[in-house]
């Protein structure tokens, strides 16, 4: 009763059992088919999710601390959401304008036949948005001291190195004990 590997595949000719069943030939169509589906799917949704950036949910925390302490009454409350909107709003523009501005520059880097001065004109693109954002936020500044009293806005300035920490990405400190 010795049988070879060989032999064995012989007497069952996988292949003849795909050619005689219809019935497994269409399974594994639909099953190949499904897969290409799901995979075009998630790659699609993976994608989509990576080009929209969702709206920070620590700002509603921000607007709710700033709130609590500077004693903000509603209506102040209601006109730094709206300002926190408009800024978010004009700085989601600029950032994906900046991010295809920056790819177009790593394109052109590492083309054979470098544009220099194609590239110079994009950086220089590049620098004259990062300035526009900050003039939004000069402006964000602007409008945050119009709607505060002088008591608030002493308190918001001691306050600023707080909220800017608080908006700075979470450092690894794994890696600074290592």
């Amino acid at each position: 009763m010795n049988f070879s590997l060989h032999q064995v595949l012989q007497n069952i000719n996988i292949m003849d059992i795909f050619s005689k069943n219809k019935f497994l030939q269409r399974i594994v169509l639909i099953l190949i088919f499904l897969n290409i589906v799901s995979i075009s799917f998630l790659w699609f949704q993976q994608r989509e999710n990576r080009n929209r950036r969702e709206p920070r949910k620590d700002t509603e925390k921000a607007v709710s601390i700033l709130t609590e302490k500077l004693q903000l009454d509603k209506n102040q409350e209601q006109a730094l959401i709206k300002i926190r909107d408009d800024f978010y709003q004009k700085e989601e523009v600029l950032i994906k304008l900046i991010k295809s501005q920056r790819d177009s520059m790593n394109i052109e880097m590492f083309n054979e036949n470098t544009d220099t001065i194609h590239l110079n004109t994009l950086a220089k693109q590049v620098a004259e948005n990062e300035y526009q954002m900050e003039l939004y936020r000069i402006n964000q500044a602007k409008q945050l001291k119009e709607i505060c009293n002088k008591e608030q806005l002493k308190k918001f300035k001691d306050l600023m190195l707080e909220i800017r920490d608080f908006f700075q990405p979470k450092k690894n400190t794994e890696k600074k004990n290592k």
